[in-house]
This record gives structure tokens, sequence and C-alpha cells, in this order.
């Protein structure tokens, strides 16, 4: 397993109460790859079977997918019962029939939500790899758009909640939450540095993780901020972007084994950084975090700028959400 608990090889589950149906697919697929990834190949003899395998592995990307097992139409109801009872919606359904007559190909597509129809008598092994594969992209892709919408919708939810009368501290524990929502990983660290109400210098240093002892903790986050300082004092044009007056400042970059965002308020009331423990973030990370970040600075903006205002003049406006 990866560290976002992605199996490493796509896993395949052929359903068939035909043994040799089982070692023929397994010849066919063998060597299977898509996106770097190989095939894990799960068995079941009957729709029954299948349905409990699905329970315990939701993950699995491509069923092919026998008709008639235990009964006539034992695999149309395990079609039904994985797309209602179950709820998944991502498992490539291919359908494979010794028996066409017992499922017409038109009717079956259209009630029963599967990705593909394969009459035994007329699949290659060629056919058979090449619908497997294709099948395994569309499903690759249909994960890749909904970790997108929950990023989002994180993302959202996050930007939603900030509000300029929170105090600060707590805006940023939040937005430093939706981080390691989006991106899991054993250590997320944030490093602020602003002002106070009357204009004196201020900074916050948060950090979440995942390590039962908080002294230990706290160490680890002090460790990324004195790397994180070292790779600015070593490149002076990474701490010239990091103060520079671009919402969410540049773009991410990797320092000290992990991703690092920088973090920009608006007018130079803020600088700093959100750096998580990812070595290798994938591209809906890299394109997201940074629009958390350009969120963030905005929520911070405000949320100082009142603050500022408050003090030296009294309040001048409610205090409304961002």
């Amino acid at each position: 397993m990866s560290s976002r608990g992605v199996p490493e090889k796509y896993r395949v589950l052929v359903v068939d109460d035909e043994q040799d149906i089982h070692a023929v697919t397994k010849l066919s697929l063998k060597g299977l790859k898509h996106a770097g990834r190989g095939v894990e190949l799960l068995s079941a003899a009957s729709g029954k079977e299948a349905l409990e395998l699905l329970r315990a592995n939701p993950d699995v990307a491509v069923m092919l997918l026998d008709v008639v097992m235990e009964s006539d139409s034992a695999g149309l109801e395990a079609c039904k019962a994985i797309r209602n009872e179950l709820g998944n919606r991502f498992v490539r359904i291919l359908l494979r029939t010794g028996q066409p007559g017992a499922a017409p190909e038109r009717q079956t597509i259209d009630d029963y939500d599967i990705d593909g129809y394969l009459p035994k008598a007329e699949i290659s092994a060629t056919k058979l790899y090449s619908s497997v594969r294709t099948a395994l992209r569309a499903y690759a892709e249909l994960v890749e758009l909904e970790r997108h919408r929950q990023h989002l919708a994180a993302m959202h939810d996050c930007v939603a909640a900030l509000h300029s009368f929170a105090p600060l501290k707590d805006t940023l524990q939040r937005v430093l939450g939706t981080v390691v929502a989006i991106c899991p990983a054993p250590l997320a660290v944030l490093l602020l540095e602003t002002f106070e109400s009357q204009g004196n210098p201020k900074r916050y240093f948060l950090h979440l993780s995942t390590e039962a002892d908080p002294a230990t903790a706290r160490t680890s986050a002090e460790a990324v901020r004195s790397a994180v300082l070292g790779a600015d004092r070593a490149d002076a044009n990474s701490r010239a972007s990091l103060r520079s007056d671009a919402p969410g400042g540049d773009a991410p970059r990797a320092v000290a084994g992990g991703l690092l965002v920088p973090l920009v308020v608006h007018r130079e009331l803020g600088h700093g950084w959100i750096w998580v423990a990812e070595p290798e973030p994938d591209a809906v990370v890299q394109r997201i975090l940074p629009m958390l970040a350009a969120h963030a600075s905005n929520a911070l903006y405000s949320s100082i700028a009142e603050t500022m205002l408050a003090a030296r003049e009294g309040p001048l406006f409610d205090a409304m959400p961002i």
C-alpha cells in the first residue's frame, strides 16, 4: 500500500463458476499495467461471493462478471446489488456470458449500468486485455475526479467557516486542519509572521502530528522550521518569493522532505508558509493546496486589517463572514 492507502496494484475481480475461465483470464492479463501500476487478480465463483469480496475490497477497479452461475441471472442480480445496495459507482463491470440469449446486450447495458459486454464465444485474449485496460483507465479517471471533488469541498467548507472576527490562531488552525484533510500526512506545520493590533511583530507557529508524544511532535515541527529557514538562507530568491505581494506567493516546492506552500498576506501584513510531510504530492494536491493558501491569505488579510483598524480608531463596521 502507498502512503495514501491506495493499493500498489489495481484489483481486478474475476467472477465465474468455471475454473478454466479464471486460468485463461490470468494468462490473458499477464503483464497488464496502467499508469505504471500492475494488476492483482481476485477470484469468486458466484455472485454472492463476489458481493462479499467487494464489501471487503471496495477499491476493486474492474470486475469480469459471468451471468449464469448459481442461477441463470446471478451476474445481473450482482450488478444491481453492487450499484444499489453497496452504492459502488466506481468499479467498472465487464459482463461475460456464454449464453448471450440469457442477457441481451443492448438491454443489459441499459438496465444494469455495466461498462462492457463480452460474449465468451467471441472474445480473444487481445480483446480481453484491451477491454480491461480501457476499464482501468476509466476507473482511474473516476477516482481522480472524486478526489478532486472531495478536496474542493473541503477547501470550500474551510473558507466558508473563516470569519474576520475569529481569533487569528483559530483561523490558522482551521486552515492547517484542512491541509491535512486534503493531504493526509504524519506532520503538517504552519508559520505566519504578522503584526498584533498595535502593529508590533507577532509570530504564529502551529503544527499537527500523528505522533502521540507532544514533545516529540514539537521537536519534529521545530526541525522543519529550521530546515525551511536554512533553505531560505541558501536561496535568497525563495525568501523574496515568500514576501511577494501576489496572493498565495510562489508555487509549492519540495523542502525538507515535504511540500512547502508559501503563505502571503496582502499589503505586507504577513508572510510565512505551510509545510506538509508529503515528499511526492500528486497533481491534485499540488493544485488544491495553493488555492487554499490563496483563500487563507485573503481571510488573514481581512482579519489582521480589521483588528489593527479597530485598535486604532474603534469599530468601523460589523464583522462579516469572509
